[in-house]
């Protein structure tokens, strides 16, 4: 699933989030520079201030995080995902402080990312990025449903689901070549429920 060669995913709101979010909790996020199919300006590199404390044991500072490509071929075939096409790269963005890995629907009209962090749902809601904050319940966690500020024809939307971490959020994104087919909610919502078994125990 590479965005961009039909499932192209707009980064400035969402990138602004995930950016936002890890540099709110002090770490150090690097930005690959991407252009997105509506000519936003691609973020720039932001750090924040380093730790001058021992380092860690690990030098991977997501080690502790969920990771959603672990997620195995048969979980993904199961919600109707092409296990074929799991993509750890967000739009050539890389988010520090994030773990994140997409997949194309068997339907071909939209592409499903998963991503795994430590932002809360309040931190989400927060954001003025996104609007139309709807509570849900994804199993027995408690989550909330969204939709990305100025997306008049609702072609992507979102569900946060609280987890011990943080939060895991999916995001269902239409791919512009081929055209809406659906509602992006009706099936955000389908696989939040159907993956959240395999989701980090609260």
């Amino acid at each position: 699933m590479r965005y961009g060669t039909g499932g192209e995913e707009p980064m400035t709101s969402w990138g602004k989030f995930l950016r936002g979010a890890a540099l709110a909790m002090g770490a150090v996020v690097v930005l690959a520079g991407c252009e997105d199919g509506t000519g936003d300006t691609p973020p720039s590199t932001s750090v924040a201030a380093t730790s001058t404390s021992a380092p860690t044991r690990s030098t991977d500072p997501d080690a502790a995080l969920w990771n959603p490509c672990d997620l195995s071929d048969s979980a993904i075939s199961a919600t109707g995902l092409d296990p074929a096409s799991k993509n750890k790269d967000a739009a050539g963005v890389d988010f520090t402080g994030w773990k994140v890995c997409g997949w194309r629907a068997n339907s071909r009209w939209y592409d499903l990312t998963v991503f795994s962090g430590t932002p809360t749902l309040q931190d989400v809601q927060k954001r003025r990025d996104f609007e139309s904050f709807t509570p849900q319940s994804v199993g027995t966690r408690n989550a909330v449903e969204f939709l990305d500020v100025g997306d008049s024809k609702q072609l992507k939307c979102s569900i946060a689901v609280e987890v011990a971490q943080g939060t895991v959020l999916f995001r269902v994104v239409t791919r512009y070549s081929i055209g809406k087919q659906g509602d992006p909610c009706v099936e955000v919502r389908r696989h939040a429920s159907e993956l959240a078994q395999y989701l980090p125990r609260n």
